[in-house]
């Protein structure tokens, strides 16, 4: 047999002897003197937990509840100074505290350990205050994971077995900065002197070992700029180049291009001719193409210098970056033509770092003069003067000529020469930029190629201004006008209804006195005369005969009584006030009138009537009216047939009163009143009386009277 398979039978039996130790006799108290193992006793109340991941998926309140745990794994890191160590198991590591057990043999990286106890929220992130540790023999270290960037930073991957590799580009006492896939990361190396980290400068390295996240003791928020190892494995995967420039050269455009060597952690040599420089970052220009690069150091380089740049390709951006760079100049060269650009490749990613040429039309400048707002087509941009290295190392004279601010007006179109810089976007991928700038070396940059008219944006705003004040002024001014009117409406207003009021009194004083006088005349003479045949006088009675006279002609007196106070009545009864029933009331009078002389009627009045009021006043006139004209008709004309005709034709109402009595000459001089009272009462409602009549051929009386005159309105 194998040592091998003796060391996993081995452990086998051990693992069995454990289990069915604690499941047969429980949980043990800590015997005295036995430093390597305690126990605890376990509630019925608390749940297992049996890997690191459950610990570390619990919230700080249920770590703080001492959650009970077992499990096993093997030691990927020891903290001797705080009587800690890290346990990581098939799911994922875990901090264990075990202080309060007192081993006098010290736990060792490699150990696999059966450790058994409660959960704690710790100050970061959930651990195990051990109660109880098994050593259970030895095992190979477990195969470490190979973070991504985010999980470096956010901390997810704290007390993680796991390799990093990438460029060491710094060393410090603490520890070293990393250039990985992702980017840039400071990595505090504990238990490792920064002497011997500095030999790794230069060098691609992997670490390898225990995973701590670096966070902050008060906020508890992880330091997304660091991360923390304590006694990592160091492997050097590519030492640091004796001469960096001895990379071989490639071309700018060579380096979009497929190469299976390719690596965002290999050097890349170029070479170019810088054509800006701003907050450290060089452009630079190889033929026609561009790319960007940043010192790692401070380089002594301007615009124009020929240079050999060696440093680490980033592809992510709209032309290519090397970061890390180192730059030497090899000469100095007048700068290239540039390429023009209109606004339909204004956002095309290859002429970034590109030096090129563009008219636009200035909508801004700003206080100091060095950042222009413009304009071509329809498109905006920002173009920058000057930066730290913005002169040209051969054109002193010309720096001098153009040293002061030109004088740049709103609204001018200029002709800009500078250099793309690009934001967003991708080369590689052919995605567009999604904004730019450009970035101009001196005032001789900009051209003006047309100044802008009279009517600059300054004086429209004076212009638009001053009319916004007459404006204003005039607003007020009518405001003002508007709030006398309003005072000058209501007082009219007022005005009006006191005289509607008055006249409203005063028609109703009248209408009064008119039924008071016709009660007067009508009822009073007519009430006297039946109480004088009522009464007989002192003396012999009447014969029988006479008495019965007298009845007949009271009872006549009477009827004529009712039918005058129905008049009355209906004249001022507010419910008679419809165009309908003063047709209907005309009608029915004419038929009783002409039925009690036998006098054959006609009556045509329509079956509807538009919606029309008709006041108490015109009602009774219009009775009176047509009283008359039937008066006339029987006692002067002598008819035996009378046709009564109502219409309503464009607004009038029409009453047509046609009998086939004896008629007269219409020129002749009248006998009597009654023509001229008909005249007279249409003429007062606003309407008219017309008559035509022959001898012999009997008359027709027709009444006339508009339905929208003011008397006609309630």
């Amino acid at each position: 047999m194998t040592r091998s398979v003796f060391h996993r039978h081995l452990f086998a039996i051990v693992c069995a002897v454990f289990f069915f130790r604690t499941v047969l006799y429980g949980a043990e108290t800590k015997e005295p003197g036995n430093t390597n193992q305690s126990v605890i006793a376990r509630t019925p109340q608390s749940r297992l937990l049996t890997n690191a991941e459950e610990v570390h998926w619990l919230t700080r309140q249920e770590a703080a509840s001492g959650q009970h745990v077992l499990i096993h794994g093997v030691v990927t890191c020891v903290l001797p100074t705080f009587q800690a160590a890290v346990v990581q198991d098939n799911t994922s590591g875990i901090y264990i505290d075990y202080w309060n057990l007192g081993l006098d043999d010290p736990l060792r990286v490699g150990e696999l350990l059966e450790v058994e106890g409660t959960t704690d929220p710790g100050k970061f992130a959930p651990l195990i205050r051990a109660s109880r540790i098994a050593r259970l023999g030895t095992r190979e270290l477990p195969t470490p994971a190979h973070p991504y960037w985010d999980q470096l930073i956010n901390g997810s991957l704290d007390t993680q077995f796991v390799e990093i590799e990438g460029v060491v580009t710094a060393v410090s006492t603490k520890g070293v900065t990393l250039l990985t896939h992702g980017g840039k990361i400071d990595v505090q190396v504990l238990g490792i002197n920064g002497v011997a980290l500095k030999l790794y400068e230069g060098a691609l390295v992997r670490l390898r070992g225990c995973l701590f996240a670096s966070w902050d003791p008060i906020s508890h928020q992880v330091n997304v700029s660091e991360i923390r190892m304590f006694v990592p494995q160091v492997t050097v995967v590519e030492a640091p180049p004796a001469d960096p420039f001895a990379v071989t050269p490639k071309r700018v455009w060579a380096l979009l291009q497929f190469d299976p060597h390719a690596s965002a952690l290999r050097r890349v040599k170029v070479s170019g001719q810088i054509v800006h420089e701003r907050n450290g970052e060089y452009y630079a220009m190889e033929g026609a193409d561009g790319f960007r690069f940043i010192p790692k150091q401070g380089a002594n380089l301007r615009v124009g210098d020929l240079v050999d740049v060696v440093g680490f390709l980033n592809l992510t951006g709209p032309s290519p970056v090397l970061q890390e760079a180192l730059a030497r100049k090899v000469g100095v060269a007048a700068l290239p033509d540039a390429r023009p650009l209109d606004e339909k490749n204004l956002f095309r990613p290859e002429y970034d770092a590109v030096r090129v040429s563009v008219q636009a039309v200035l909508l801004n400048l700003s206080r100091d003069g060095q950042t222009l707002e413009l304009q071509t087509g329809l498109q905006r941009f920002v173009a920058h003067l000057g930066g730290d290295a913005a002169t040209s190392s051969f054109a002193d004279s010309t720096r001098a000529r153009h040293s002061k601010q030109i004088d740049l007006p709103l609204g001018a179109r200029l002709q800009l020469t500078g250099i793309y810089a690009g934001s967003g976007g991708n080369r590689t991928t052919g995605m567009d930029v999604a904004n730019f700038e450009l970035l101009l070396n001196s005032p001789s940059d900009i051209q003006v190629l047309k100044r802008p008219s009279f009517w600059t944006l300054q004086r429209l705003l004076v212009l638009v201004g001053a009319l916004a004040g007459v404006l204003g002024f005039a607003l007020f001014w009518i405001r003002l006008l508007h709030h006398k009117v309003q005072q000058r409406t209501a007082q009219l207003r007022k005005e009006i209804q006191d005289r509607e009021k008055a006249e409203h009194q005063r028609a109703l004083a009248q209408e009064r006195a008119r039924i008071a006088r016709d009660l007067h005349d009508d009822l009073g003479s007519s009430l006297t005369e039946i109480t004088m045949l009522a009464t007989t006088g002192p003396g012999p009675k009447p014969p029988v005969g006479e008495t019965i006279k007298r009845m007949d002609v009271i009872a006549g007196k009477s009827r004529t009584l009712v039918y005058a106070l129905d008049e009355i009545v209906w004249a001022v009864d507010p419910e008679r006030d419809t165009l309908a029933s003063v047709a209907r009331y005309l009608a029915s009078y004419v038929e009783e009138y002409l039925a009690g002389l036998n006098v054959v009627c006609r009556v045509h009045i329509p079956n509807t009537f538009p919606d029309q009021v008709i006041s108490g006043e015109v009602r009774h006139h219009l009775f009176l009216a047509v009283k008359e004209a039937l008066n006339n008709a029987v006692r002067h004309g002598c008819a035996s047939e009378v046709c009564f005709h109502v219409r309503v034709n464009e607004n009038q109402l029409w009453i047509l009163i046609t009998d086939n009595g004896n008629g007269f000459d219409t020129f002749g001089r009248p006998n009597g009143h009654g023509l001229s009272n008909l005249r007279n009462r249409l003429e007062h409602l606003n309407g008219r009386c017309e008559l035509d009549s022959a001898p012999g051929s009997g008359t027709t009386v027709s009444l006339q009277l508009p339905l929208t005159t003011p008397d006609n309105q309630p």
